[in-house]
């Protein structure tokens, strides 16, 4: 054929070769459009999948009147309630709204039964011997910023704004910028000396919680509200974002003396979810600083642990992981993990990755349990479906 060209001339040799270079060109476009199509499509057929499930899960969870069943766990009732309201407000469905009410002033009570509004977890020892009966973030912050949510969003609840921030505002607090990682209920005072930066997603927590109520008080309270905001600044600003490493990783404890015994990849995922949740609800921190680390841990969770979390097989160096981070993290025994990491690779653009995993845990989404394994699959789901970020 080539020989035939070069007889009828230099032009037409040309005029084949530009023709077969375009057939090439116009060959791959259909397949790149397909491409893109598929993967356009996966994330509507994921969330409708996953709005299924996790109907069909807060259906299980009301009785035949509408009531919501016992939660049971530190932020089952919390996480609970913002799965329900953030439902209802996808659906109109009013008795997701009347469980989340429920569940709010549940919480609410328990907490104004207390001294300091701090709800109870479990005893813990104090230097020198003596046994306190403790309380704290992360639970603190979960808790109060989800019925912060509902309460906000309501309307006419001002008084119970105002009394949660104010339990936020008088927790432990060191002026170089953390919170105590843990208190006596009873007393209010830190279980450890505040010396030291608390680990890293209990702080992270305390400023979620303090930055959204700070938003939601602002014209209640403005003197709580900028009260809570200096707080939230100086700990972001001058302790949380200084502390990031140049690969987005932030260590346990603020510095590199990682336990040996902790998931520190688990406590860095809780911690980019609540800044990411942080950014949500108050719309102030949706500027370019706290965006540039968020952008950093993001791309640290997509490329050191998607590839170990199920229902990915890879292995590598895994830079910073303790002998206590699980070499992989399955939906089994690691369901909360799957739906956290599922949540940031999602919001942060990675939809493949985000996808594959979150596909991964739906597949095992325990239907009906009230307790923290439900919460925990719940609350992430419900953020996801809600997410502007997906729409």
């Amino acid at each position: 054929m080539i020989v035939a060209a070069l007889k009828l001339g230099p032009q037409f040799l040309i005029g084949l070769l530009l023709g077969a270079t375009l057939n090439l060109r116009s060959a791959d476009a259909p397949q790149k459009a397909d491409a893109d199509s598929v993967a356009t499509e996966s994330l509507p057929a994921f969330k409708a999948t996953l709005r299924a499930t996790l109907t069909r899960h807060l259906d299980t969870l009301l009785g035949a009147d509408g009531s919501v069943r016992a939660m049971k766990g530190k932020t089952a009732e919390g996480n609970g309630a913002l799965a329900f309201y953030l439902m209802f407000e996808l659906t109109g469905e009013p008795r997701y709204r009347q469980a989340a009410l429920s569940l709010a002033d549940q919480v609410l009570k328990d907490m104004r039964a207390t001294k300091f509004g701090v709800l109870p977890i479990k005893e813990k020892d104090k230097p020198g011997g003596a046994t306190i009966v403790s309380g704290g973030p992360p639970a603190l912050g979960a808790y109060t910023s989800s019925v912060a949510y509902i309460l906000h969003k309501e309307g006419g609840r001002s008084d119970d704004l105002r009394y949660i921030a104010t339990v936020l505002d008088r927790y432990a607090w060191n002026e170089s910028g953390w919170w105590a990682a843990t208190i006596d209920v009873k007393t209010g005072e830190s279980k450890l000396p505040m010396s030291k930066p608390s680990i890293i997603n209990k702080t992270a927590a305390m400023a979620m919680a303090a930055g959204i109520l700070s938003g939601y008080v602002r014209d209640i309270d403005p003197v709580l509200s900028a009260s809570l905001k200096r707080k939230t600044d100086k700990c972001i600003y001058e302790q949380i974002i200084p502390a990031q490493l140049a690969d987005g990783f932030w260590h346990y404890g603020l510095n590199e003396n990682d336990p040996k015994d902790k998931d520190v990849f688990g406590y860095f995922m809780l911690t980019t979810k609540e800044l990411m949740s942080l950014q949500r609800f108050n719309p102030v921190y949706r500027e370019d600083r706290l965006n540039a680390a968020l952008q950093k841990a993001q791309s640290f969770a997509l490329q050191q642990i998607a590839p170990t979390t199920e229902p990915n097989t890879g292995s590598g160096p895994r830079p910073h992981a303790t002998v206590g981070t699980p070499r992989r993290y399955s939906v089994q025994n690691e369901a909360k993990r799957s739906y956290q990491l599922g949540l940031i690779l999602l919001e942060g653009g990675q939809q493949k990755e985000g996808l594959k995993i979150m596909s991964a845990a739906l597949a095992q989404f325990p239907v009906g349990n009230a307790g923290q394994d439900g919460s925990h699959a719940a609350e992430p789901s419900a953020l996801i479906l809600s997410s502007p970020l997906l729409r």
